[in-house]
This record gives structure tokens, sequence and C-alpha cells, in this order.
């Protein structure tokens, strides 16, 4: 089986100018925006200030908090420090330049956003970052179903008009999870002007938009230069509509660990494709969306709201610290939802029930567990 190492061994000697970059090359990239580099790379657009990648691998190996930047938590690989090494040591990476580095968490506002842009010779690559394990960023992937904005994409907004307007390239923009969406609705929503600067968006695996969303004119313009990727089994990338046009690709990953990069086969410069999604995510793709239709906009909110309550009563922010702290905050999170009033409660088990019924409508095999 080939990954994004074996990648790094093939390609890894050939320069962009002998072999353009390409989607595993903003694969990889995006797989490292989860790394924090904060403090490491600069704020500014400055191509004369950013840092070089082998610089980078190096700074981020010999930080003091070295631990802390790798404890990742769940969901995001544990070779991905690895990944910044192997790729600053080859030819290909190596004098790439990493700039304008924004993290943001707001609790209050439910955001979780990051961004990085690197330079490659003529071309620029705008990264955003997908789902971290902070509960404010699985919360804000849950308000994609609510709100017809999330924060985040209105900060990814903001970013690619400060670094449209700060370097003279072109621009790639790519993203795997949220990042994908993030890049899509980027490269749409940016306007006519600055959709011009755009070559090419990467979206790997990420959580699509409303059926009306790919009629817009602002999507109809970049849909040409639009490349998304889902692995056979996907989940993540079958919640809400995905565009018509992508690429089905093996994984070696089971279930939603197929979402993991690091489990996606690679051959030569390209993925190894499969011709149609698995059983189980159709499946999915077709029931969830049915359940989400058919709440209200409320309803939508209320749900996540109530469900937020009760995991944040763990006192926890992420899914790290809660499995690593599984009794004490599952005592917590039950004890918080034992004091919400029925009509909260009654909320959640309805759209539970919901739920339950839209899975059984199109996948009539796991009526077994009702025995």
């Amino acid at each position: 089986m080939s990954d994004l190492f074996d990648y790094l061994d093939w390609r890894g000697d050939l320069s962009f100018e002998a072999v353009p970059f390409g989607k595993i090359d903003a694969l990889l990239l995006s797989q490292i925006s989860y790394l924090r580099l904060y403090n490491l790379v600069p704020y500014d657009f400055k191509e004369s200030e950013a840092v070089r990648l082998c610089e980078l691998a190096k700074s981020f190996k010999g930080a003091s908090d070295y631990d802390f930047r790798t404890d990742l938590g769940p969901g995001i690989n544990e070779k991905t420090p690895e990944l910044l090494e192997r790729a600053s040591q080859t030819e290909r990476f190596k004098n790439v330049k990493a700039c304008a580095l924004r993290e943001k968490i707001d609790e209050e506002n439910a955001e979780q956003f990051a961004a990085i842009t690197y330079i490659l010779g003529k071309s620029a690559v705008v990264v955003f970052r997908g789902t971290d394990s902070s509960l404010v960023g699985w919360k804000e992937d849950c308000n994609i179903a609510c709100l017809e904005e999330i924060p985040s994409q209105r900060d990814a907004l903001l970013y690619c008009e400060a670094v449209f307007s700060s370097l003279k390239t072109d621009f790639i923009l790519c993203g795997h999870s949220k990042g994908g969406n993030l890049a899509i609705n980027s490269a749409v929503k940016c306007g006519a002007k600055s959709q011009k600067k755009i070559s090419a968006i990467y979206n790997f695996d990420g959580p699509g938009f409303s059926k009306a969303f790919y009629k817009t004119e602002g999507f109809l313009k970049i849909e040409a230069r639009l490349t998304n990727v889902y692995p056979y089994g996907s989940i993540v990338g079958m919640i809400f509509y995905h565009p018509e046009k992508y690429e089905i690709i093996k994984s070696n990953g089971v279930g939603a660990g197929q979402h993991d990069p690091f489990t996606w086969q690679i051959k030569g410069n390209t993925f190894i494709q499969r011709a149609e999604f698995s059983k189980e995510s159709k499946f999915f793709y077709t029931s969830l969306n049915n359940w989400i239709e058919r709440m209200s906009t409320e309803e939508k909110q209320a749900f996540v709201n109530s469900v937020f309550e009760v995991i944040e009563a763990s006192d926890y922010k992420s899914l790290n610290e809660i499995m690593n702290n599984l009794v004490p905050s599952s005592a917590k999170m039950i004890k918080k939802l034992s004091s919400m009033d029925k009509e909260t409660r009654e909320a959640i088990k309805n759209a539970i029930h919901n739920l339950h019924t839209c899975i059984k409508a199109e996948i009539p095999f796991l009526r077994v567990f009702e025995r």
C-alpha cells in the first residue's frame, strides 16, 4: 500500500518546475496544516519574511513545547509531524515558503479557524485547516446545517481578500475536511476579480453545501477548476450535498477511519481510483441529508445547542481531553442531561428518533439491531 510518504520517495527529488504542483501536493500541505505552528510562521503575507519549510521543520522539532504541538488528538494522524520533517528534506518541498499563519478559537461564537499560505515560485497555495479536536470546532461543523454562514467561512473570505491583495501570484486554494468546505466557499464568494486569480481548488473529503449553492453563478464560474476527492467509504464528505463531479479513491482505512489522508492509496502522482462509493457511504449520504431536511432551522439549532450543552458540561475543551478522562467526563454529561428540562430532553429524543427513522428507511439491514 502506497501513501504520502511513498509519494515523497517517488516525487521528492523533482522540483515544481519539472513536475507541476498537483493534488497530492495539495493534500500533503493540507495535512501539515493541522500542526500547531504558531510563533514559528510569520503573521504577515510578505514573501521576504516567509520561512522555508526546511527551517520550519527544524524550529518545530526543536520547540520547547514540542510534545504539546504534536498532541493533536483523535482524528489527526500522529504521523503528521513526521510528514513535515520528511517533506522538508526533499528537493521538492524544502524551499517552499510558509507565511500568513492564522489560528483562532472563539468559544463564544463557536469558531475554530486556521489558515496558512505557502509560496512556491509564481504560485501561492492557501491552505485552510480542517476540524481539530476542539469541541468548538465540532460545534461549528454542526452549525453548518443551521447557519447560512459559519464564522470560519467569513474569516476564510477575509483571509483570501488579504492574501490576494498582498501577493502578486496566481492562487491555489485547498483543504481537508472542513478546510475543503472553506476553500470551495471562498472561491465561490470572493468575487469575479479575485476568481480570475485562482488557478485551482482542491477539496479533500470536505462537507458539502445546499443544492442551491451549486447552481449559483459564483460556483459555475469556478467549477472547472475544482477537484473534489473522497475515499470510497466517505462519511464526512457525505454531509450535505457534494458537487456532481468528483473522484472516488481507494483507502485502506475502516469506516470513519477513511477520512484520514494517510489511508488514501497513491500511485505515482495520483490516487488509485474506485468506481463508486461504498454501500454504507451512499446510505449515510441519503439518510443523513433526509434527516437534516426534515428539521426546521430552529429545530436543528436547538438540537445542536442542547447536545453541546451536555458535552461541554464535561468541563473539557477538546475530544482528546474527554477521551483521556472518560469516566469523570461521562458522569458530568449524564448529570447535565438529567438536569435539563423535559422539553429540551424531548427535543433531543425526537431528533434522534427522526434520524433513526431515516436510517431505517435507507439501510434495512440495520433493523437487525432492533431485535
